[in-house]
């Protein structure tokens, strides 16, 4: 046999092998040979076997899938099995069919994957059905008595005339909201599988059911609400949006300003004044202070004091102008809260020692101190100076004051102009003057000063990205290589040595990254600075080959090289007919194999993938691929 022509593999590899690689990783499901059952999936297995059965259908419908995702399948493709009565239908029906006996192959000690596949199939035809109906997968329509054929009938004013929803009052309002809502809901949830396409367009009487009966619900609350007609919410919402814009820039808002909704226009002091007699001349305050509680509480008690708030509390938009109020308050609450934060007191308290330095100072005195170094002539030169010192514990404090105090108060931004930025950050919107003075005394200006106007970087993104450097070199000496020993170290782990000992000579003497150890981590890289040694002696003895293709390693196996001459990791090769395995650049032979994608697959002693015959009392198909002890071909 010729398995060793590259180009019979080149051949072979770009034949179909997709039908051969896509199954849940299951473990094979053994069943009695001895049925019982007649017609669908499960004809052969026995009555009692009620996992056994799921497996044969969860086997099935990921047959039908061939690789799709589950989100892809509607009520009306062509993707179809038997169901209980032997007739082919589409896979949510079988799902619906078959959900007692899923749910026990899902119960019978599974893996995750089938758990949360089976999980997911079953909930969206439970979804389904219990909002349309129990059989309306089945029949492909709405069920008598369902949630939504009531919605549809009083959506039509087809029953109740207490429940006329064909036009909305004031006394249905609020019940044919929550129904609409209860619509959409389904709707984003479930609508793709009825067939509901982005359009809106479908092609079963289920779908139009859910989607024209959206489009008029919905159609006839905006018609109450005035969407096209009530301009008292219109002009609500228009006008405390104008005041809330103006208060988040600083501005005053005119009273006087006209608003236009449609052909209607009215003044913002007139909308302000709803249905009290006396007429709105000023706001109070004029405009609003970002750091002021008192200011923003005043905005919202306006809103909250309007006549017509009450008829319009529980809108969407209402709500929005409510929640932004409301952000404004809490931010000011955080801020309050920064300058006795942990993390404040950290920076300004906590005594940590450098690798280099008996002594132990606070960060905030650390930094002070390279501010204060006349050697260092820019910021850029401190925040340099700073980045090439700094250990773990003084970067985690540093961290945490910038995310948590420094950000609060101070927001560092750039914007590009022509090939260079240009600084642009300023002081929080909602920061107190006490805040400010105590951020400039606490902080260095070299941190958070535009160091390199190229790339738009402040003297803390060097220490940054300094730092994170130091975090990856670390990693690649210590758990990157935790596994890897002379006795296991092969050829797949070229790269992780290497990257070892880059990171071993930044970490080491003379190395970029030397001082930002602390005196642990320093006896750390020592240690693994001898074992990155050994493992390098191990790895040149390997003698491995770098020949493209198969090579004899003895015993009857054989290793596999992609054409780079770097052992194949994972894959399938072909020679004429047969496919073999490799993994860890050895052939495979004697076992059974999961794929990544799921299906069950066994290897001979010669390597080769087994096809039309029975292994461990298991029956593998002409794809190779396991079905069931039971099916014969």
């Amino acid at each position: 046999m010729n398995k060793y022509s590259s180009k019979a593999v080149k051949t072979a590899a770009t034949v179909g092998m997709s039908l051969a690689m896509v199954l849940s990783a299951a473990a094979p499901v053994m069943a009695d040979s001895s049925t019982a059952i007649k017609g669908g999936i499960c004809d052969g297995l026995m009555d009692d076997k009620t996992a056994d059965c799921g497996a044969q259908v969860y086997l099935e419908i990921l047959s039908q899938l061939d690789g799709a995702k589950f989100s892809t399948v509607t009520l009306d493709n062509d993707m179809k099995a038997l169901n209980k009565e032997g007739k082919k239908v589409n896979i949510l029906e079988v799902i619906a069919d078959y959900a007692a006996e899923l749910d026990a192959f899902a119960k019978s000690g599974v893996g995750y994957t089938e758990k949360a596949n089976i999980t997911t199939w079953t909930n969206v035809v439970k979804g389904i059905e219990d909002y349309a109906g129990k059989g309306a997968i089945k029949a492909k329509d709405v069920q008598a008595g369902s949630d939504l054929a009531t919605v549809m009938e009083n959506t039509n004013a087809e029953k109740d005339a207490d429940a006329d929803w064909s036009t909305i009052k004031e006394g249905t309002y609020k019940e044919a909201k929550a129904a609409l809502k209860e619509l959409k809901d389904f709707k984003a949830d479930y609508g793709k599988y009825l067939g509901i396409d982005s359009d809106g367009e479908y092609s079963n009487d289920l779908a139009g059911a859910v989607q024209d009966t959206y489009v008029s619900l919905n159609n006839n609350i905006n018609e109450y609400l005035g969407v096209n007609a009530d301009e008292d919410l219109s002009f609500f919402v228009l006008a405390f949006d104008t005041i809330l814009q103006n208060d988040l820039e600083g501005k005053e808002t005119a009273l006087d300003k006209e608003l236009e909704k449609g052909n209607d226009k009215s003044t913002i002091a007139l909308i302000l004044q709803g249905e009290k007699s006396d007429a709105v001349t000023a706001l109070d305050p004029e405009k609003v202070e970002l750091n002021n509680k008192t200011q923003i509480k005043k905005r919202i008690d306006l809103i909250k004091n309007h006549s017509y708030y009450d008829r319009f509390k529980d809108e969407d938009a209402v709500i929005a102008i409510l929640d932004a109020y409301q952000e404004l308050l809490d931010n000011i609450g955080t801020n309050a809260d920064v300058l006795k934060s942990d993390e404040y007191n950290a920076f300004i308290k906590t005594k940590v020692a450098n690798v280099k330095a008996d002594n132990k100072v606070t960060l905030k005195e650390f930094l002070k101190n390279i501010d204060e170094d006349k050697e260092l002539k820019t910021d850029k030169a401190k925040a340099e100076k700073l980045a090439g010192l700094l250990n773990s514990e003084q970067w985690a404090i540093l961290k945490d004051a910038k995310e948590e105090v420094m950000d609060s108060i101070y927001t560092m931004e750039t914007r590009k102009v022509g090939n260079y930025y240009v600084n642009k950050s300023d002081y929080t919107s909602n920061s107190t003057n006490s805040q400010r003075s105590t951020f400039e005394n606490t902080f260095p200006g070299y941190l958070y000063a535009l160091v390199d106007k190229e790339e738009g970087l402040f003297g803390y993104d060097l220490v940054e990205k300094q730092m994170n450097e130091v975090a990856e070199a670390l990693e690649a000496v210590t758990s990157a290589i935790a596994k890897i020993t002379p006795a296991n170290i092969k050829a797949t782990d070229k790269k992780t040595l290497e990257a070892a000992e880059d990171a071993i000579y930044e970490l080491t003497k003379g190395g970029d990254y030397e001082d930002n150890l602390t005196k642990t981590e320093a006896k750390t890289v020592r240690a693994a600075e001898t074992k990155i040694e050994n493992l390098r002696e191990a790895f040149d003895n390997l003698g491995t080959t770098a020949v493209a293709g198969w090579y004899d390693m003895g015993n009857g196996n054989w290793g596999y090289n992609n054409e780079d001459g770097t052992p194949a990791a994972y894959k399938w090769v072909a020679s004429g007919s047969d496919w073999y395995m490799i993994k860890d650049g050895k052939m495979l032979r004697n076992t059974w194999l999961a794929t990544d994608g799921g299906r069950w697959y066994y290897l001979d002693n010669a390597g080769k993938m087994v096809t039309n015959q029975s292994v461990d009392g298991c029956w593998i198909n002409s794809y190779g691929v396991y079905m069931s002890p039971s099916y014969n071909g």
